[in-house]
């Protein structure tokens, strides 16, 4: 079963941070400049983050999945201009 996930990152890197935002572009749909809505099965996740580690460093970059139960995502909330991925019903990989 899938779950939401807020994925937002801070890459210092321009080629790093592309590499990040494609990765994750294949898994979900960016909603700000560096954050992300997913909806991903466990080994989605797994697969991602495997992905994402070959192309930060560590030592300047982070990432952070936010995981959301069914019940807290439509709590989100928002102003302004906004794509909501809630009834995404596919995925690309």
């Amino acid at each position: 079963m899938s779950q939401l996930y807020i994925i937002c990152f801070d890459v210092h890197n321009k080629k790093r941070l592309r590499k990040v935002a494609i990765q994750i572009e294949n898994f979900g749909t960016r909603v700000q400049y560096s954050v992300f809505e997913c909806f991903l099965e466990a080994n989605d996740l797994a697969k991602l983050k495997k992905r994402i580690k070959k192309i930060i460093d560590p030592k300047y970059d982070h990432i952070r999945y936010y995981g959301l139960c069914a019940k807290d995502q439509y709590k989100i909330q928002f102003d302004g201009r906004y794509q909501s991925v809630l009834e995404s019903d596919y995925h690309l990989f």
